[in-house]
């Protein structure tokens, strides 16, 4: 298949961003919603059917005398992530009220940051990755500015205090790249990827990117703008910033970190392993402390960027496998919560835990809302059959070999989930209603429905561990600078190459017995 259809997956939003405002301005809310909707519900219908069909790469000139071109391309580590946002997205602009306030610009904001994401994903020359990097603060900004809570001031200005600093690390980092390259200034990810830069600039990149992408994730210390955005901004612009803005972090760290800079990565991996250790405990603890569900759900998905963060570090084929797995697991869970959470505060006004009880209640409370909560609280926790279950367990197992002791916290501390999950669930879906208060209408179906697609999903991912996994075996391996321990008959390995039998080289090669597993 031709290039033409990375083009589409732009056109597409960009197409809903500069039509929308020109919509009458009497249309509906609703109607405005459902039009918005299209762009990335096509979006996504055109990106599995890229996974079908693969199209070749676009290179494109665009200002060849700087070095930057349209390079766009998909592979198994960018793929899921476009399907993942335009997932997401549509999800999202349906989980607005049907009175959105002034829809037209706030479902166009959506719709760029959709086109920002997505085109991070798809460049293929780092100041194009720039330039979509730093597309997506914009939207944001506005979106939380406008459409915040009460101190919505405050959280956009520090989302764009941490976004600008980020953008302007990648900046450095970017030109850098080009100005250490002994072949020639180049941003194209091949020419990136083999060039032979000192050690002394890999490490000073490495730092650049390490702060530039970390700020986007976050990590501890550079949340700082993390809990107090998700708790100030919209529900269905927090459901974009936690899953799917946020892995624009992790997959700089590695497309970037792994991919262009493997020697200072591994130097620096047991410092990187410690930061991922750290942030899942962190965040686990003060999820603990919250009483407020938004804090608390923000402060659980810091907790699990650190695990994203230890399998990075590790770098083996079944961390950086499970990387990509956690990405897509928690990019739906996360925007499952908050969508459940969405609709817990559009029916009781509130999401201050001790001002909720007895929403389990099947005459007036909301029954079928808190059933998809307590199932997105058991995916958040590694329960067995949910999509949480396989990604962590292929990070844990695949970071035990290189990092066991920072393995072991985060396991511990992912442990904690379980813990605040069940209090959260307790407190607010068992005791006693107020009466004076507990005259909440049930939620609708339609209201239900974003939700109800991501808990099916999220229950198919579990079941279905291949949905998270088989994108991205080849390229995983590819950029793993650890080996996994396997058993290899070689000359098994080779009889079955030569007769190009996959049943034989799986035949051939067979995991050990991991120190996790036989512990």
């Amino acid at each position: 298949m031709g290039p033409t259809p990375l083009l589409l997956l732009l056109a597409l939003p960009l197409a809903g961003t500069l039509l929308l405002p020109l919509l009458p301005a009497g249309l509906a809310s609703c109607r405005v919603r459902t039009l918005a909707a299209l762009p990335p519900a096509l979006q996504l219908l055109l990106a599995l059917v890229c996974w079908r069909h693969p199209p070749a790469d676009l290179q494109l000139p665009w200002l060849p005398k700087i070095g930057l071109t349209l390079g766009l391309g998909l592979d198994g580590l960018s793929l899921p992530l476009v399907l993942l946002s335009a997932l997401l997205t549509t999800l999202a602009v349906l989980s607005a009220p049907a009175d959105q306030g002034r829809p037209r610009l706030f479902f166009a904001l959506m719709l760029a940051t959709n086109l920002g994401v997505v085109g991070a994903f798809l460049a293929r020359n780092a100041l194009l990755f720039l330039l979509a990097f730093e597309l997506v603060l914009i939207p944001i900004t506005l979106l939380v500015a406008i459409w915040g809570g009460e101190r919505r001031a405050g959280a956009a200005v520090r989302f764009l205090l941490y976004s600008a600093v980020s953008g302007l690390a990648l900046l450095i980092a970017v030109f850098a790249f080009a100005w250490f390259n002994p072949a020639g200034p180049s941003f194209g990810f091949d020419e990136l990827r083999n060039a032979q830069l000192p050690p002394a600039a890999q490490r000073w990149i490495l730092a650049l990117l390490l702060l530039a992408f970390g700020l986007k994730l976050p990590v501890v210390p550079l949340h700082g703008w993390q809990p107090f955005t998700y708790g100030q901004a919209s529900i269905p612009v927090v459901m974009l910033l936690a899953g799917s803005v946020s892995k624009l972090g992790a997959y700089g760290l590695l497309r970037f970190g792994v991919g262009f800079l493997p020697d200072a990565w591994a130097a620096w991996s047991p410092w990187i392993a410690a930061v991922g250790a750290i942030t899942t405990v962190y965040g686990a603890l003060n999820a603990l402390a919250q009483s407020d569900i938004r804090r608390l759900m923000a402060f659980s998905s810091l907790g699990h960027m650190g695990l994203l963060v230890l399998a990075l570090s590790a770098a083996t084929p079944l961390s950086l496998q499970g990387a990509i797995a956690q990405m897509l697991a928690h990019g739906m869970i996360a925007a499952l919560l908050f969508a459940c959470v969405g609709l817990i505060e559009r029916k009781t006004g509130t999401s201050q835990i001790p001002e909720l009880s007895g929403l389990m209640n099947p005459l007036r409370g909301l029954p079928f809302t808190m059933g998809m909560l307590l199932l997105a609280l058991m995916a958040a926790a590694g329960i067995p059959g949910l999509a949480g279950f396989p990604a962590e367990l292929m990070v844990f197992e695949g970071s035990w070999t290189a990092f066991p002791r920072a393995t072991l916290v985060s396991l511990i501390a992912s442990g904690i989930t379980a813990v605040y999950a069940i209090r959260l669930f307790n407190r607010v879906g068992f005791g006693r209603l107020d009466n004076e208060r507990a005259d909440w209408a049930h939620t609708r179906w339609g209201e239900r429905a974003p939700a109800m697609a991501l808990t099916l999903l999220v229950i198919a991912a579990g079941l279905w561990p291949g949905s998270l996994t088989g994108w991205s075996e080849a390229e995983s391996a590819g950029l793993a600078l650890r080996a996994q321990p396997f058993l290899v008959d070689p000359a098994a390995v080779a009889f079955a190459a030569a007769q190009r039998s996959p049943v034989a080289i799986a035949s051939a090669t067979t995991l050990t017995a991991s120190p996790l597993l036989s512990s």
